[in-house]
């Protein structure tokens, strides 16, 4: 058995002969004294225990001084999707990495598009620490259920959580980082990684106890190999007796789902993409600005384009913006003008994009107070009320020289927006951006997008800062099937900037070597 947790920096290793433990060193007395104390249990008498419950309405359980009243349940509140794309491990850990999602379920304002489940209170409020495993299986093989030959990973940001490795499965905490103000633990970081020709070659039985078995959707009896493609999540719920006995209470399965052949798209099964022609490029190697391409949205737009910035954007072709040794420099500069102390620009493609790789090259202005950017914005309001926030935004990329090592992506639709105190937004560390020149790119198709940057030119992958799914959800969450133009901007404080602003470090540059646009055809 291997029991792994991540919680911090600092680590501990201990290593034995059939087992190994890896949990912090802040954690390790407390785990060990958890351990010490708990009772020693004749595992016959407790399944006998347990059978009895289930048939009883009402039992009093007397387990280390708490009283169970009937055994506590869980359930699955949402459902993997019956398709899920695999990755390799390389993969895994950069731009084209897929979580294991689900079908979409909704409660009291919390969206769920990942595997879900509900977890009896008892659980949660009870004196001593229970926990959720969860394993990927096979459907039955020959009559047996195995642990499926696709290794199953989490995201090492759930590491912070206290989530880790146990075995074939991962170990989730029932406590207030894992379970919602619902009562249910979402697993939205999970990943099925490919089997290689060596995890084939055996399978690894899954004990299952026939008085919680709950599977359904079971396929159709196929050759054992057909069967690989068919995967189940068993969720088991129960605790640590040891670093290396997990003792499960109940376990409860998912609907079956399906790994997709290579180059298979889920959502868009019956549509076939092709890469299309180059449809937008410029390198800015012309002594001006090319209006052909790009305008001017001069102003402060609606209340400092709805942050309260502190900036004028002007159309100055030799103050603000301008093509400088092949680059596209726009300038905030402090400088009175029209009421204002700064001046910057905004530049607007006059050409339009839906679907397809835009890939974008830049260095990050430094001084705190700037916010530089690239966003898609909607030409027309097709949808609901409002241009913003009903027909979407795609912030690919944004940078506050408050935070300076840090680039985040986000998303803005109806149901996802500020304004309801819920946005799609992530970050990745990126401490060089002010110094180098880094490539930001977003993926965009019918039922998925996805920003990335490259770190480094030599990595042979980018890393994913954001992706979401359409998963046949309405306008509301999906406004992105329609034209948007990009806008390229440099701002000054305001709400998000915030109003610290580094005034003797100006005039700051954000610099563009190319922008580039291939889109997708869809028939």
């Amino acid at each position: 058995m291997n029991f792994e947790f991540g919680y911090g920096e600092e680590r501990l290793e201990t290593a034995s002969s059939d087992a190994s433990m890896e949990v912090s060193r802040g954690n390790l007395n407390e785990l060990t004294a958890i351990f010490d104390n708990l009772p020693e249990l004749d595992p016959e008498q407790l399944s006998d225990d347990i059978h009895q419950m289930e048939s009883s309405q009402k039992r009093s359980y007397p387990f280390n001084g708490f009283d169970f009243v009937t055994m506590p349940s869980i359930e699955i509140f949402a459902q993997p999707s019956s398709t899920q794309q695999s990755c390799t491990k390389s993969e895994s850990k950069g731009r084209t990495v897929r979580f294991i999602h689900g079908v979409h379920n909704e409660l009291n304002g919390e969206i769920y598009d990942c595997p879900a489940i509900r977890i009896s209170e008892k659980y949660f409020n009870a004196n001593r620490p229970y926990f959720i495993c969860v394993t990927l299986t096979t459907v039955e093989v020959n009559g047996n259920c195995y642990i499926h030959p696709c290794p199953l990973e989490i995201h090492e940001a759930e590491y912070q959580k206290g989530i880790g490795h146990f075995d074939r499965s991962i170990l989730y905490p029932i406590n207030a980082n894992t379970v919602d103000r619902n009562g249910i633990m979402k697993f939205d970081k999970l990943i099925i990684i490919k089997a290689t020709q060596k995890d084939l070659k055996s399978l690894v039985p899954f004990e299952l106890s026939n008085e919680h078995q709950t599977t359904t959707k079971r396929p159709k009896k196929t050759a054992s190999n057909d069967q690989l493609k068919y995967l189940q999540l068993a969720f088991s719920v129960g605790e640590l007796r040891n670093p290396q006995l997990f003792q499960p209470f109940e376990k409860i399965f998912s609907d079956v789902m399906r790994e997709m052949e290579e180059g298979e798209s889920e959502a868009v099964q019956s549509t076939q993409m092709s890469n299309g022609a180059l449809i937008f490029y410029d390198n800015f190697q012309s002594d001006k600005i090319d209006l052909t391409k790009w305008e001017f949205l001069e102003g402060t737009g609606e209340n400092g384009w709805g942050t309260h910035q502190k900036q004028y954007h002007t159309g100055s072709v030799d103050d603000n913006a301008r093509c400088e040794n092949g680059r596209l420099v726009i300038e905030a500069r402090k400088q009175q003008y029209k009421g204002y102390r700064f001046t910057s620009a905004r530049l607007r493609s006059r050409k339009t994009f839906r679907y397809g790789r835009l890939e974008i090259r830049a260095r990050l202005p430094p001084a705190k107070g700037t916010w530089s950017s690239f966003l898609l914005l909607p030409v027309k309001r097709t949808y609901g009320n409002a241009m913003w926030p009903e027909n979407g935004e795609i912030n690919v990329m944004s940078h506050l020289g408050r935070t300076p090592g840090i680039v985040r992506s986000s998303l803005c639709t109806k149901k996802n927006n500020p304004l309801c105190n819920s946005i799609l937004i992530d970050e990745v560390k990126i401490p060089d951006g002010m110094d180098h020149f880094k490539t930001y790119s977003l993926e965009w198709t019918p039922d998925r997008i996805e920003m990335f940057v490259r770190l480094n030119d030599t990595d042979e992958n980018d890393t994913s800062i954001l992706a979401f799914e359409k998963h046949n959800r309405d306008w509301k969450f999906w406004p992105f099937d329609q034209e948007f133009h990009l806008e390229i901007y440099l701002g000054v404080g305001g709400d998000v900037a915030g109003d610290d602003i580094d005034e003797d470090q100006f005039p700051q540059r954000f610099e563009i070597e190319y922008v580039s646009f291939q889109g997708y055809n869809y028939t």
